[in-house]
């Protein structure tokens, strides 16, 4: 279990927080293309890190973002005109470009004023259908990092993303979490047994082994965890990266996931599914994939997941116990009494509040992925706060894999060789025992 001090350390987010400022020196996944699609359309407000912004695309097709609230006077930009490259608002009409620099203040007389002033911008990039902002100090801008899936075009991509009610660490936890999928997402897993899809091709053994034993081991660009079951006489493994500071590769090594959080509470869960050799992107197996997983638009809509419906009042909370289908649960149709894969991580990780409180649990042999989860995150909050380079911040993605295959002779580390050990404290595997045993102590 963590200490109160200790989860706050990690799971806080504020511009004046340890793990705020550490956050604040990655390049950030913002937002997805699609939440801007039009040049010279309405602005975006977004939150991130527990900070308000602008994001609005310029009639030239770019995005830039700005500080939310107006140098001159507070109000929201969010409120105000794309005009141009820049946005205007609309109190007194000061008009500032992609870059901050205030272009037009019609109610200003005084010369060479708006040379004095500025509006906080962020550098930006778009790539692989997300906008993505660095929010740190200038002078510590690091190297934007290329993924692999940015190369392909938007057909052979399928992104969506959903927004929810919790922290981002409990959100993410579902990702170094493999013992849970035979249990909770029983009943996806069966349909897509049913169906014969490409996941269960790639994992038969996550339904014939329920209890896994788990290895992990510290790399340069955060942890590995591997998910070993046994199969017949040998043994099958599924191995996932942390990738700090939010994302990880799933072990089919089709989907890249990140969490980033919106504040302490809430959280943008951005999901990228690819394939270099087939349309994915486009329906009708495109809507079709979305909604086996429970991200398309309706049933996201109607577990109020999206900006729209997240603080809808009727949307399925702790209050009315997530709307779950109790009858199809007594009757044996569904195990979890959810939709989709998506609603039932959503519905358990909401239930345990907002943010977490983790002096209270009790972790197993199980939560491996969990344990590494928590020391890496801690590791980034402290390294900053002690003027170092966070964890990861010069990785190559794309040479971060995952990976679900049969264990080879010499181990399931030879299955991704291009997983560079980190340097202290990572050069052999953990087990889960001996993790537990030191999370203990």
């Amino acid at each position: 279990m963590l200490s109160r001090e200790e989860n706050d350390l990690i799971c806080r987010v504020g511009p004046e927080t340890p793990m705020g400022k550490a956050l604040r020196r990655y390049w950030t996944p913002a937002m997805q293309s699609s939440d801007l699609p039009e040049a010279g359309g309405d602005p975006f407000r977004l939150v991130l890190l527990g900070q308000g912004f602008v994001a609005f695309r310029g009639e030239d097709g770019q995005v830039a973002i700005l500080d939310e609230a107006c140098c001159h006077r507070g109000v929201s930009l969010a409120l105000g005109h794309v005009e141009g490259c820049g946005i205007r608002c609309i109190f007194h009409g000061w008009k500032f470009a992609a870059d901050g620099e205030l272009v037009d203040a019609p109610n200003v007389s005084e010369p060479g004023f708006m040379k004095r002033v500025r509006q906080r911008s962020y550098p930006v990039r778009e790539a692989g259908g997300v906008i993505w902002v660095y929010l740190g100090p200038k002078e510590l801008e690091p190297p934007f990092q290329h993924h692999a899936w940015f190369d392909l075009p938007q057909e052979n991509r399928i992104n969506a993303y959903l927004v929810q009610e919790a922290n981002y660490v409990q959100t993410m936890e579902g990702l170094f979490d493999s013992s849970h999928l035979n249990i909770l997402h029983i009943d996806s897993l069966k349909a897509y047994q049913k169906a014969e899809a490409e996941f269960m091709q790639a994992a038969p053994s996550v339904m014939s082994d329920t209890a896994p034993y788990f290895e992990a081991e510290d790399t340069d660009f955060g942890f590995h965890y591997a998910a070993l079951r046994n199969v017949g006489d040998g043994q099958d493994v599924r191995i996932a990266p942390f990738i700090a500071p939010y994302a990880s590769i799933n072990p089919n090594g089709d989907l890249w996931m990140a969490v980033t959080p919106i504040d302490d509470t809430h959280c943008i869960y951005f999901h990228v599914w690819w394939d270099a050799s087939k349309p994915i992107g486009t329906d009708p197996y495109r809507a079709h994939h979305l909604k086996f997983v429970g991200l398309d638009d309706e049933t996201l809509s109607n577990f109020g997941q999206t900006y729209a419906t997240i603080n809808n009042p009727d949307r399925p909370q702790i209050k009315n116990g997530f709307k779950q289908d109790r009858a199809a649960m007594r009757e044996g149709r569904s195990w979890s009494g959810f939709p989709a894969f998506t609603q039932d991580d959503s519905a358990v990780q909401m239930s345990a509040g907002a943010l977490r409180d983790r002096t209270i649990e009790n972790l197993c042999n199980a939560d491996l992925g969990i344990i590494k989860l928590y020391q890496n995150l801690r590791r980034i909050a402290l390294d900053v706060a002690a003027g170092k380079e966070p964890l990861g911040l010069h990785a190559d993605p794309t040479q971060i894999f995952g990976v679900t295959a049969v264990v080879p002779p010499e181990g399931w580390q030879a299955l991704v060789p291009t997983h560079k050990k980190r340097a202290k404290g990572g050069a052999a595997p953990v087990d889960s025992e001996a993790a537990l045993a030191e999370a203990d102590a």
